[in-house]
């Protein structure tokens, strides 16, 4: 549909829309477990994919970045913050947690223990995702543009082999109470096999248009169940919220592009206040590094994991 139309990134835009849409009427059932599965798995054999002996130099670009980007997770929930306090109708407690840029799951599992509203979490959160996803393609495209780069393409089998490897990996880790292990081992497993040669290039265009299209739908899931009237009364905090802390990428991005001599566009999406898997596929989407794009992304969900119980112990203290 939108892919069709050459829009950035239209199969993911695409396939959020269609499953959002079809949310709303009441028609659409959340993507079945093993397709979750695929999904995470297809998203880390993609990053890993980006660890080729050719670019192996590009990790001393990473430092300066993932300091940066430590700055700019404090930075973006700061000025979400303060917009959603002055909106009305939120406690200290439900602006906080609205205002976390991404680990989406993990801010919902910390919120229920808290004064915080959850259904304004997750109204101006999902906002967040959806909107996100629309824009970044487009600001990547204007005038900074992707780089467009192109790479050589692992053969089906390859690919096929690194799901299968990373599923036992994931498997094994899960079972030791890693979470996210099934990520974690599929970066691992593909960075691995890019990094010495044994797999060329990166996953083949069909299945790059899966995944984005998985990732969509996943996005676009979130809306089953989702409370419209309430989007309808937060539409201006959504809204303004979420120009803060993309306003606040945008300007670290920016920073970054100096520091490192990324561009624009991957600095963007490596920063933007979205999720892990939507953010990665739009890489490959927009011809980027998913390994840059990915490997921030992953630093961004463990910063906030480490540092939310410790900030929100300090603004429930009195």
């Amino acid at each position: 549909m939108v892919g069709g139309l050459g829009a950035p990134a239209g199969w993911l835009s695409g396939a959020m829309l269609a499953v959002a849409a079809l949310a709303a009427a009441g028609a659409a059932a959340p993507l079945s477990k093993p397709l979750q599965r695929l999904t995470i798995l297809l998203t880390g054999v993609g990053m890993g994919s980006g660890l080729s002996p050719a670019t192996l130099h590009s990790l001393a670009r990473y430092p300066s970045s993932l300091a940066a980007l430590a700055l700019a997770v404090a930075a973006m929930t700061a000025a979400s913050y303060a917009t959603l306090m002055r909106a009305r109708g939120f406690s200290r407690e439900t602006a906080f947690y609205s205002a976390v840029p991404g680990a989406l799951s993990y801010v919902f599992v910390t919120a229920s223990g808290s004064g915080a509203d959850l259904a304004r979490v997750a109204v101006i959160q999902v906002f967040r995702i959806f909107v996100l996803m629309a824009i970044v393609p487009l600001v990547a495209r204007l005038g900074v543009g992707a780089s467009n780069l192109r790479f050589a393409a692992d053969p089906l089998w390859a690919t096929a082999t690194l799901v299968a490897l990373a599923a036992i990996a994931g498997a094994a880790l899960e079972r030791g109470g890693v979470a996210n292990g099934g990520l974690y081992a599929a970066i691992a497993v593909s960075a691995i096999a890019h990094g010495t040669g044994w797999a060329p290039g990166r996953l083949s265009p069909g299945l790059q248009i899966a995944a984005q299209a998985l990732v969509g739908a996943w996005v676009g899931s979130r809306f089953i169940g989702f409370d419209w009237r309430l989007l309808r009364q937060l539409l201006s905090a959504a809204a303004t919220s979420f120009l803060a802390a993309f306003a606040t990428a945008a300007a670290f991005s920016g920073l970054v592009v100096g520091l490192t001599g990324v561009s624009f566009a991957e600095a963007l999406a490596a920063f933007a206040p979205g999720g892990l898997e939507a953010m990665t596929m739009m890489a490959f989407a927009l011809g980027l590094d998913p390994l840059f794009v990915g490997a921030h992304h992953i630093a961004r969900f463990l910063f906030i994991s480490a540092t939310l119980p410790w900030v929100a112990r300090r603004l429930a203290a009195p």
